[in-house]
């Protein structure tokens, strides 16, 4: 069995938030077993229930999900696993050091994904460059052959998107290699 905590929503559904898989052969359909299961809570459709939890589930699922206040000590007087967990959540932040080791690891982790989704922007971005770059040169080179290699050198240098979006605007109504040169000459400055 594998459970799967999710901070975001991930099943289009907006009401369902526990959702159980079981693994089948393509062809047959047959059952892999009965005890391989993989669950998905999704903790954000959780939080907006305005109603006591039905089951354990719900319970730590508004737990994990941040619930304060009088709502939270409510399900913590019914649930003993909840209330042990608050305990030692509020004995936890009272200890200066192991709050502080815990919000630098918090840190680092906003850090990273930080970090993996400028990463992935900036893959992104270059995949649009390096598309407009070869589309232009293709073009280049079909209409105009080995003559144009300087100029599409040239257009290989242009990093911007927004630039290389100009030439493309242009370059395909040009007669000529000089007005080819004349349209990458006059997106460029």
């Amino acid at each position: 069995m594998t459970i799967n905590i999710l901070g975001f929503r991930w099943f289009k559904d907006e009401k369902r938030y526990h959702r159980i898989f079981h693994v089948r052969e393509d062809d047959t359909g047959e059952l892999l077993n009965e005890d391989l299961e993989i669950h998905f809570l999704e903790l954000e459709k959780v939080k907006g229930l305005k109603r006591r939890p039905k089951d354990a589930i719900e319970a730590w699922m508004m737990y994990l999900s941040n619930l304060q206040g009088k709502e939270m000590e409510a399900i913590a007087v019914d649930n003993p696993g909840i209330r042990k967990a608050l305990t030692i959540e509020q004995a936890f932040m009272r200890n200066k050091r192991e709050r502080r080791m815990y919000e630098l690891r918090e840190k680092a982790m906003k850090d990273e994904l930080s970090m993996i989704a400028g990463a992935m922007a900036e893959g992104e971005a270059k995949g649009k460059v390096i598309m407009a770059q070869d589309a232009i040169c293709k073009y280049l080179e079909a209409r105009f052959g080995g003559d144009s290699r300087g100029l599409q050198g040239r257009v290989r240098g242009v990093g911007k998107v927004e630039t290389l979006d100009r030439i493309i605007n242009k370059i395909y109504t040009v007669d000529t290699l000089e007005e080819a040169v004349s349209v990458v000459d006059s997106a460029v400055r």
